[in-house]
């Protein structure tokens, strides 16, 4: 009789914990709303967009120029036949490494004032001259 109370015990505990494994298991979720964030009034920040157009080996415009704080957008499109990108140096920024015909965008805040390298960081297409500067005033 011990060994079947014991048996039965470990069968339910198996099923028990199949059931929420399979199931999914979440956790619960709190039933009391949270606070709402107060209504902050800041300015519009408007975005800058520029399109900038790879093709073997050069970016057009090569050179950008932006406010510090200010919000940023970049669509690179890549009007070439090999795979390119467009890494902003020093930003930590940049976008895929896309083929030709296609486009990648990235969104960022001009950092504080300087001039910053954008390339192509594909082996060989930066020192063939796919290179443009960001001046941030």
């Amino acid at each position: 009789m011990n060994k079947t109370f014991w048996i039965i015990v470990v069968i339910l505990l198996v099923v028990f914990v199949g059931y929420f494994l399979m199931r999914g298991y979440r956790a619960p979720t709190p039933t009391t709303p949270a606070p709402k964030e107060e209504a902050r009034s800041t300015p519009e920040t408007s975005t800058r967009e520029f399109t900038v157009v790879g093709t073997e080996f050069s970016f057009s415009p090569s050179s950008i120029s932006v406010s510090a704080g200010e919000r940023v957008k970049i669509i690179f499109k890549n009007e070439g036949k090999a795979p390119h990108n467009l890494v902003i140096q020093g930003l930590g920024i940049g976008t895929r490494t896309i083929g030709g015909g296609q486009t990648d965008t990235i969104e960022f805040t001009a950092p504080s004032s300087g001039t910053y390298t954008f390339y192509c960081s594909v082996p060989g297409h930066r020192s063939a001259g796919m290179e443009g500067k960001l001046e941030v005033k």
